[in-house]
């Protein structure tokens, strides 16, 4: 009765929201160019949707990196990326403030909603740029992950849930083939 019971509530625990991941992954190439497309899911819960209205910073981290996979010998990695999305919330001028940081470029708008796509959603990152690559198979990784908040002592002690927002995604691979 008890394993039932548990059984039901993870299934349900999990259809609810579950753990942040990557998702919709999608590689183009040309002519020595790779670019990547993806977004993350679960990566706003209400806790830390509460404190971004609050005005305390938040930033999501990105890793990408591309890989030549070889038989014999470890795979080649023939370009690493990090880089940032930060939002912070205005309260005087009442909008969200969001800095992209592989675009160069920052933004405002007026909703949380808005701006939660942005931060979430990574559209025509260029891994490879005017590189011609050998031919075979390349493996892409992708990460995300939760920038730890920093508080002055006395806040972290009140604001202790802070901690609670953590999120790390797990690895998210997709492999590409390049002919000649």
């Amino acid at each position: 009765m008890t394993i039932i019971f548990f059984a039901a509530a993870f299934s349900l625990s999990a259809a609810q929201g579950g753990e942040a991941l990557i998702e919709g992954l999608h590689i183009e190439q040309e002519e020595g160019t790779v670019v990547a497309s993806f977004s993350v899911k679960n990566c706003f819960n209400k806790k830390m949707e509460e404190a971004v209205k609050a005005g305390i910073p938040t930033t999501f981290n990105f890793f990408v990196t591309l890989y030549k996979n070889r038989a014999l010998v470890w795979d080649k990695k023939i370009a690493s990326h990090r880089f940032r999305h930060r939002i912070i919330y205005d309260n005087l001028k009442e909008d969200f403030r969001i800095w992209l940081q592989e675009k160069g470029k920052e933004m405002r708008v007026p909703d949380l909603e808005e701006a939660k796509r942005y931060m979430q959603r990574v559209e025509g990152f260029p891994v490879v740029r005017g590189q011609k690559l050998e031919q075979g198979n390349y493996e892409l990784a992708v990460k995300a992950e939760l920038d730890p908040v920093k508080l002055p002592l006395r806040l972290e002690c009140i604001l202790f849930f802070v901690s609670l927002w953590d999120f790390e995604t797990a690895w998210c691979y997709r492999t590409m083939r390049v002919e000649p």
